[in-house]
């Protein structure tokens, strides 16, 4: 089933314009359901969105709720599909762009505190009520301040969903801006602040067992395969990413090899105010995509296209992929785990 809606984006914001770009929505086994006594079926969605990167300090409170408005318009006309979708993955840093280092904005002033109080009484308060009112779970990253670590900045990708923040998973090795820590480099301070099960987190959900890693944690082989030794189902991977490093091929081997659904949102573009004030577009690579657990993918979204695809994620289905495929791929621990300790 094709059909093409009308997704208003932040460029339009940016431009003050009425143009939007198109969304091609593809759904596989579209009917959201749940079988009487079997696992349930839904639709989901992955978004390839641009963003507005602050030129400024001064310019940052305006581009960041330009951001959020844009954010939030998208989750509704994503929700405007038939079947309406249950859990979206959106690309990172949808408040202020993976550029923010690059305009010189302190880390400082954007990074977000996501545990001394709950989301709705913080700036991410209008992403919360639109998850309420759809009863949908989406998925992006911040950078994020740590008040159990002080002088700790972690870019952090989590989950949002009618009851809040569902899960936060920062950067456990993979490359980043400038002043952005790694737990890796401060791992006993983490597990002592936040427990051992914090690193690379999962989190029971009506819609199955959710995970979340941003941009190139995907690339480390041990961090999807933590998530699904955890129970993870389906992983919600936050990105942008670049032509040089091949994705599609990579997400579907970890789809398979660890029966999971994958779902990438990624960054169409960057979006610059020059000192004129024209506007000028910044493109990424990569695209948007949805891997099944057999490594199928199901539906994807790259180029110069924005909007998002849908797909269904059917759990009896990743059952049966792991009932029948999971004894060749999980690795047997007895023998890897010796043979990791003489590293």
């Amino acid at each position: 089933m094709h059909r093409r809606t009308l997704l208003k984006t932040a460029s339009a914001a940016a431009l003050a314009a009425s143009t939007g770009v198109s969304a091609n929505t593809r759904v596989a086994r579209a009917d959201d359901h749940e079988r009487a006594g079997s696992r349930p079926a839904y639709t989901a969605a992955v978004a390839r969105l641009p963003a507005l990167v602050p030129p400024s300090a001064d310019a940052l409170e305006d581009i960041r709720r330009r951001n959020t408005e844009a954010f939030v318009e998208a989750i509704e006309t994503i929700m405007r599909s038939t079947p309406k979708p249950r859990v979206v993955s959106f690309p990172v840093l949808m408040y202020t762009s993976s550029r923010r280092a690059v305009s010189g904005v302190p880390m400082e002033m954007v990074a977000q505190d996501l545990v001394s109080q709950p989301l709705d009484q913080t700036i991410w308060k209008p992403v919360i009520e639109a998850c309420r009112r759809h009863d949908c779970y989406v998925a992006t990253s911040t950078q994020e301040k740590v008040p159990q670590l002080p002088g700790t900045y972690f870019h952090t990708g989590f989950i949002m969903g009618p009851e809040g923040l569902v899960l936060r998973s920062p950067k456990v090795q993979a490359p980043s801006a400038p002043r952005v820590s790694f737990i890796r480099d401060i791992l006993d301070d983490y597990k002592a602040a936040f427990g051992p099960d914090s690193i690379l987190p999962v989190a029971k959900t009506p819609i199955g067992t959710l995970a979340c890693y941003v941009e190139g944690e995907a690339q480390v082989l041990e961090a999807s395969r933590l998530l699904a030794s955890k129970g993870a189902e389906v992983i919600l991977h936050t990105g942008q990413e670049a032509d040089e490093v091949p994705w599609v091929s990579l997400k579907r081997a970890i789809a398979y090899q660890n029966h999971v659904y994958l779902l990438t949102g990624t960054t169409s573009r960057n979006i610059y105010t020059e000192p004129d004030g024209s506007m000028r577009d910044d493109w990424a690579g990569g695209s948007s995509t949805i891997c099944g657990p057999m490594g199928e993918l199901l539906a994807e979204m790259g180029g110069r296209d924005e909007g998002f695809v849908t797909a269904e994620v059917d759990l009896a289905h990743l059952d049966e992929a792991r009932a029948e495929f999971e004894r060749d791929t999980v690795p047997a621990w007895a023998l890897y785990e010796d043979l990791y300790k003489a590293r």
